[in-house]
Formats: C-alpha cells, sequence, structure tokens
C-alpha cells in the first residue's frame, strides 16, 4: 500500500510540473507620441494580450515550463483613428534553446508595419478557429502559429506543417473588405500574407528542408562537435543559396537573415579562410545588403 501511495505522489509531482501553455511571452504596449488616449488603455491592452497568449492552450502537445517558447510582442502604437481604434508597429521575437548549451537561438525577429486593429478594455480578446475574430485576434493568432511552426520545423522535418496550415486559414478568413493592411498579395511584397506564402511555397522547399538542418543539425550538436555543427550549418546555408535562386526575393529569406545572420559570422569566425570566403559568398548572394565582417 505505500508503494502504491508513493507511485501515486509521484505521478502527482511529475504531472504538476507540466503545463498546456505553449508559449511565455512578454507583451509591451507603448504610445510615445500620442496624448489623446487614456495611458491606462494602453496598459490594459498589454496585460490582455498576454494573458491572450500566455494562459490558452493553442497545441495538443504538453509542454514542460522549460519548454516554454520565449516571445516577445512589442507593439508601438503611432496613430490613433478614435480612442479605441490604432495603427501601430508590431515586432515579433521568439527564441529557441540550443541542445547542451545556455545560448538561445533566434527564431525570428519581424517588424510588422501594417497592424490596424480596434481595442475596448474589458472587452475580451476570443479566437475561435475557421473563423474571422477580429483584426487584432487575428494577428495575435498568425505570430503565435507562425512561431509554433517555425519551432516544430527546427526540431523535425517539416515537424511545423500542422501549425502553418493553421496559420494560412488564417489568412483566407480575413474578410475580402480588409484591405493595405498586410493580409493581401496586393498589399506589398513584405507583410504577413507573403512571410506566410514563403514559407509554405513549393519553391522553398529546399528552404525548410536548410532550416532543420541549421538548428537540429548545425547548432543542436556544436556543443559536442564544433566542426561537425558547422558543418551541418554550412550544409544549410548551401540549401538556403538553392532556395534563393528558386525564389528570388523571398520575404522569408530576408527575415532569415535578420535574425540569424551576426549568429553565422560568429559561428564561422573560428573556421578557416577558405569556409569564411564560401560563407561570405552564400551571404552576399543571399542578403546583398548584410555586412560579413569576419
Amino acid at each position: 500500500m505505500k508503494k502504491i501511495l508513493i507511485i501515486l505522489v509521484l505521478n502527482t509531482l511529475a504531472f504538476s510540473t507540466v503545463s498546456t501553455q505553449e508559449l511565455n511571452a512578454t507583451v509591451k504596449v507603448s504610445a510615445p507620441r500620442l496624448q489623446t488616449t487614456d495611458p491606462r488603455v494602453f496598459r490594459s491592452m498589454e496585460d490582455d494580450i498576454r494573458k491572450f497568449i500566455n494562459n490558452r492552450v493553442w497545441t495538443r502537445d504538453k509542454y514542460n515550463a522549460h519548454e516554454k517558447i520565449k516571445c516577445n510582442f512589442n507593439f508601438t502604437i503611432k496613430k490613433e483613428e478614435n480612442s479605441n481604434y490604432f495603427e501601430a508597429d508590431l515586432t515579433v521575437s521568439a527564441t529557441r534553446p540550443v541542445f547542451g548549451s545556455n545560448y538561445e537561438t533566434t527564431l525570428i525577429n519581424y517588424i510588422d508595419g501594417d497592424l490596424k486593429f480596434g481595442y475596448l478594455p474589458n472587452d475580451p480578446l476570443n479566437y475561435v478557429q475557421n473563423i474571422y475574430n477580429d483584426r487584432l485576434v487575428s494577428a495575435l493568432t498568425f505570430y503565435i502559429y507562425l512561431i509554433l511552426g517555425l519551432d516544430a520545423d527546427s526540431f523535425a522535418p517539416n515537424g511545423g506543417t500542422d501549425y502553418f496550415l493553421i496559420v494560412q486559414n488564417i489568412v483566407n478568413t480575413i474578410p475580402g473588405s480588409i484591405s493595405g493592411e498586410g493580409w493581401k498579395a496586393s498589399d506589398g511584397n513584405h507583410n504577413r500574407f507573403w512571410l506566410f506564402e514563403n514559407i509554405m511555397s513549393p519553391r522553398l522547399r529546399a528552404m525548410r528542408t536548410a532550416w532543420y538542418t541549421y538548428h537540429r543539425l548545425g547548432l543542436d550538436i556544436m556543443s559536442q562537435n564544433a566542426s561537425d555543427g558547422r558543418a551541418g550549418i554550412y550544409k544549410s546555408l548551401e540549401g538556403m543559396d538553392q532556395a534563393k535562386r528558386a525564389y528570388p526575393g523571398a520575404q522569408w529569406l530576408i527575415s532569415f537573415m535578420d535574425a540569424k545572420g551576426k549568429e553565422i559570422v560568429e559561428i564561422f569566425k573560428p573556421a578557416d579562410k577558405v569556409h569564411q570566403e564560401s560563407v561570405t559568398n552564400i551571404l552576399n548572394r543571399i542578403s546583398p545588403t548584410f555586412s560579413v565582417n569576419f
């Protein structure tokens, strides 16, 4: 009987360390140039968005506390149409731990300058899958599932496909009357639509393979064998170079360099000059504006 009780207690303790929430998000809302709206509205907005992201269960997977994905949603309110309708820049970032180290690698670091949304304090943020909810909830869930997909893709080949399909569905539910807000191909060439389209495009299959190789067969083995890890990352860069040729101007490649460019340079600083020159050539083809400095 004592053994049974001990087992029950241990099982209870084990399950108590498991969290169903997947994200550990920091949310910040600032309005540096606005004077009209009561600042308490922005504090309420910050709190409501944080709770919406962190307190909801987004997948069927179980996450331990240390496995939660760290992410940041930083809103800079730049215009107020009225006291409850705003335009903002949204910076979204997320990281993933690297196996065998204390280092965290950036999955995404993206600035969305097309965000328009309504917000009323004490009006709950509700998400119902497969239907259009509202502008703010659509944007939040777009990036939530994008982060979940990028994280899953970094651990298993095409592991994030189910999450990316939810992203696709969010885009497809946006009403046709909403235009000029980053949801459609016609809204420009740097927006939510093209970011999601790139990830799902058959032309960028090599990019998704390279994404997995970069993380799982590159970064994650560097603590055990830096040379092998560097070789895996170099192989992933060759795949991204291939993706660049297949889809010139792809926004995902630009976002990749924004997130990883400096990291790649640091990884190859110990490499020989031949490898450094080869990496430089690849990075310059992927992102001609990126400055490589070994």
